[in-house]
């Protein structure tokens, strides 16, 4: 027999379906030109921080790529290192005449940057998001903020999600670890992940450490929890998060390439370092000294985010179509 779609009852339960909240995935990209990143090589934009990075190309809202006033974009930095230099009167000595080339002609410029449309990709596109601070230690940190986008959030302006799981998986390879130290005292850091939400909460932090022995941490100011991962330099490892803003908690899955695995190393339900109201932001950070390998480069490829909100149009439309098959079914008395 057939179903009367048009039963009350039905409409009820088609308006549910089409409304639930279905997990929508959306990404902060592989760092193509479509995603808004390209290889800033003898060009005019710089690195991340100089022009739009993520916010032009067919996959960010369209348009072209141009160069910004350092900062004022989706890519910021915090700290004198980075930009392509060491301190902050290099990089205004750089800013102040206005556009130029890549700052690695200049004579004040150093190995401290990000660049996006880097090679090698994880996949078919053969391209990254290449961290590199070759500044001799004892320099300082190179620290960014990335402003998470509505792009990234499948048309979602991030700052409204408060409530609910949200997943984050990535992947990256890093530059050649250092040698354990061999009184076996623990390495010093590498790279360090933040997960901030608008107010300036830290969540929590991932990273590694110089000999790319994989870490976790509640708060920026506890020891790193050691895992039984060390990340390979050759190939690309990842990390999948689910932060549940709701609960306040989160977990951490790790993906082992050379055994093709997944395997969790924080357990769902860890209670986060502090609450965070949404995610909005993620601060990037390498240390100084990096020069082994390739220029010292680490990568990171292939952003994904899945949000735990419906698609907005799918949404409207379901209860729109609802509301009228109901009233076409009242008028006709059916």
């Amino acid at each position: 027999m057939r179903r009367n779609l048009c039963a009350p009852g039905a409409l009820i339960a088609l308006a549910i379906v089409l409304g639930v909240a279905t997990p929508a995935r959306a990404y902060l990209g592989s760092f193509t030109s479509n995603d808004g990143y390209y290889p800033q090589y003898g060009t005019l934009y710089g690195e991340v921080s100089h022009y739009n990075a993520g916010q032009n190309g067919v996959n960010a809202g369209g348009g072209a790529a141009m160069q910004i006033v350092a900062d004022s974009g989706l890519w910021k930095l915090q700290t004198p290192v980075g930009g392509g230099f060491a301190t902050v009167a290099d990089r205004n000595n750089y800013l102040a005449p206005g556009p130029g080339s890549y700052p690695s002609t200049g004579a004040n410029s150093v190995g401290a940057y990000i660049l996006g449309g880097h090679f090698p990709g994880r996949t078919g596109d053969g391209q990254n998001l290449a961290l590199r601070n070759d500044t001799p230690l004892g320099t300082g940190p190179m620290t960014y903020e990335y402003s998470i986008d509505s792009f990234d959030f499948d048309g979602v302006a991030p700052a409204s999600v408060t409530a609910g799981p949200v997943d984050v998986e990535f992947y990256f390879c890093p530059n050649p670890g250092d040698s354990p130290d061999p009184s076996g005292a623990p390495s010093k850091d590498k790279f360090t992940l933040s997960f901030k939400d608008s107010l300036g909460n830290v969540g929590f932090e991932w990273g590694y450490a110089r000999d790319n022995a994989v870490t976790w941490r509640k708060n920026p100011t506890d020891p790193w929890n050691a895992t039984p991962f060390v990340a390979d330099q050759t190939n690309w490892d990842g990390l999948r998060t689910t932060i549940d803003l709701t609960a306040d908690t989160f977990s951490l899955d790790y993906y082992d390439i050379s055994a093709a695995t997944w395997t969790n190393i924080v357990p769902a339900g860890t209670s986060l370092g502090a609450p965070l109201q949404d995610l909005t932001v993620l601060r990037w950070q390498l240390e100084d000294g990096l020069f082994a390998g390739t220029g010292g480069k680490n990568y990171f490829d292939d952003f994904n985010f899945t949000l735990p909100v419906p698609e907005p149009t799918a949404v409207a439309l379901a209860a729109a179509g609802a509301a009228t098959l109901l009233a076409a079914r009242r008028r006709t008395g059916v």
